[in-house]
């Protein structure tokens, strides 16, 4: 893909040759395909940019453990937001020009793993287990209503 400058090297030189074929004046349908060529090349340089420096910022904020949990407008210039910094999080009120500290929230709370059952659970089921593949149904119909 050529450059910006090649191509802004390449769009005088074009416009001449246009120029020296005929007495009419420049050829317009150049003219517009060296602009468009520019101006693609400007957006894409320009995207280019924008993920660099984005990828490059949120990098530095990974190496910092600094991240935005969550950010709320309360209106005009003030917002809320979530921040957490390692381990901890904080509730900051920002506003126009300053930043306040409005609390420092509990840790998030994990979900917890699968439930677990207590030796006496797993007895008690196992011995039910028993009883229904024995056949057993009147003693079953006795332990779940007592």
């Amino acid at each position: 893909m050529p450059t910006i400058a090649t191509l802004a090297l390449l769009a005088p030189a074009l416009l001449a040759q246009s120029t020296r074929q005929g007495a009419q004046g420049p050829d317009l349908t150049r003219y517009l395909l060296v602009c468009v060529l520019l101006l693609v090349a400007l957006g894409a340089l320009g995207w280019g940019m924008k993920k660099l420096v984005a990828g490059a910022v949120r990098q530095r904020a990974d190496k910092r453990s600094l991240q935005v949990m969550d950010l709320m407008p309360l209106g005009g210039k003030q917002r809320l937001a979530v921040v957490r910094c390692y381990d901890r999080t904080f509730a900051l009120g920002l506003g126009e020009k300053e930043i306040a500290l409005i609390a420092e929230l509990d840790p998030v709370v994990r979900p917890a793993s699968t439930p677990t059952t207590t030796p006496v659970e797993a007895a008690s089921f196992s011995k039910l287990f028993a009883r229904l593949r024995n056949g057993d149904q009147s003693s079953v119909a006795k332990d779940g209503a007592a």
